[in-house]
């Protein structure tokens, strides 16, 4: 048979790479300090120990008009926990409704186009020209919010009447959108760098707290974001009521994701502990461990984290440089086994559908192979082709 030659790496992907790399290099310099403070505690017989404290510092700078967020609290908590902890306060089922299963709808990029489509593939229709680059639709449907590759700059697409709104420069992250579809979150770039908010229409973006990789609860009361530190450790923020906390937690954290009550965040591996999903409350506290180790060992890292509509699960990939990416599903409030998801080694996670199957493309397309819109239940059952030719 012969073989396809691969295909040059896309800029998005080359981001997704440089983006692992730097988590094992900052993941590795977090294990340096791990080892001097252990070395400390030897010596003087006691370890430091991290102080809460809350610090009021201004808005990052921003050109459009900025909402004033009452502070920025800043708190130091430990919040590992034993593997297979309960997570205290952990509650299952929506606070917010999803949308109709009728006005259900899934995004995917093919021939260089945004395209939307019904969730069994039918009522395709063109939204945008992006052949490389991130997308997220809103849950409503109405809305498609896009970064291209080559541009960098942050476009919603109507998705009815296509009319499009440049909003600025922006990080190749994927936006997110809380249910109620008025506002997304994204990475902005340059001098509107750290997590930034905009209206639907694209107007009113302002800026929310220092960081990247965001992500919106549900019901819109509650957004996450990740902050890495020159010395190779990172925080986790978390933004309620106009107020951004920041918590520092152990390790380097790769990915954030929210449910109702609960942040879900990945550590990657160091010298010292394996990779993890963790969970904890909105305050840092009540703190589990829900996953430990990848299948894949020291190769992968922990990935793509996304919980349900309705917070029952969590799915996340297992994701190494060299295009491996594998799904699983897992019990959110408990953890427990994670359900394999992925019968090959590259799949690609968009997320959950309101249907409650996720979404992902399937195929290795930086290595010729063709590839497709695939569709699962969170128990692994029931694995349906939506549309042949996909890719995110």
């Amino acid at each position: 048979m012969e073989e396809r030659p691969p295909q040059p790496t896309d800029a998005a992907q080359w981001a997704r790479i440089e983006r692992r790399r730097t988590i094992l290099l900052r993941s590795g310099i977090a294990a340096g300090v791990i080892i001097v403070a252990a070395g400390a505690w030897l010596l003087f017989g006691q370890a430091p120990r991290a102080e809460n404290a809350a610090t009021y510092e201004p808005i990052p700078s921003s050109t459009e008009p900025t909402e004033a967020v009452t502070g920025v609290a800043t708190a130091s908590i430990d919040v590992t926990a034993a593997p297979g902890a309960v997570a205290t306060g952990a509650a299952r089922g929506p606070k917010t409704q999803p949308p109709s299963p009728a006005q259900c709808m899934v995004a995917f990029r093919r021939d260089g186009k945004l395209r939307v489509a019904r969730l069994d593939g039918s009522g395709e229709s063109v939204v945008a020209t992006s052949a490389e680059g991130v997308f997220a639709l809103s849950p409503d449907t109405r809305t498609i919010a896009y970064v291209d590759a080559t541009s960098r700059v942050l476009t919603l697409v109507d998705v009815a009447s296509g009319t499009h709104a440049d909003v600025g420069p922006a990080a190749l992250e994927q936006p997110a959108w809380p249910f109620g579809s008025g506002w997304c979150v994204y990475t902005g770039a340059a001098a509107q760098s750290g997590v930034r908010r905009v209206s639907r229409d694209g107007k009113g973006a302002r800026a929310l707290f220092s960081g990247t990789s965001p992500s919106v609860s549900a019901d819109g009361e509650t957004i996450a974001g990740i902050r890495a530190n020159a010395d190779g450790s990172s925080a986790v923020v978390i933004m309620r009521g106009g107020t951004a906390t920041t918590i520092a937690v152990s390790g380097f954290v790769t990915d954030v994701a929210l449910s109702q009550t609960r942040v879900v965040y990945a550590v990657a591996a160091d010298d010292l502990a394996a990779a993890q999903v963790r969970s904890m409350d909105f305050s840092g506290r009540g703190g589990s461990v829900l996953k430990s180790g990848t299948q894949a060992g020291a190769r992968a890292s922990f990935q793509d984290l996304c919980v349900s509509g309705d917070g029952n699960w969590i799915a996340y990939a297992e994701a190494g440089d060299d295009g491996y990416s594998r799904l699983f599903a897992l019990d959110a409030p408990d953890g427990g086994t994670p359900v394999p998801l992925s019968v090959r080694r590259d799949d690609y996670p968009l997320c959950w559908g309101c249907d409650g199957r996720l979404y992902f493309i399937e195929g290795n397309a930086w290595q010729g192979e063709t590839t497709r819109l695939m569709a699962v239940r969170a128990d692994g059952t029931g694995r349906t082709i939506v549309v042949e030719g996909a890719s995110r």
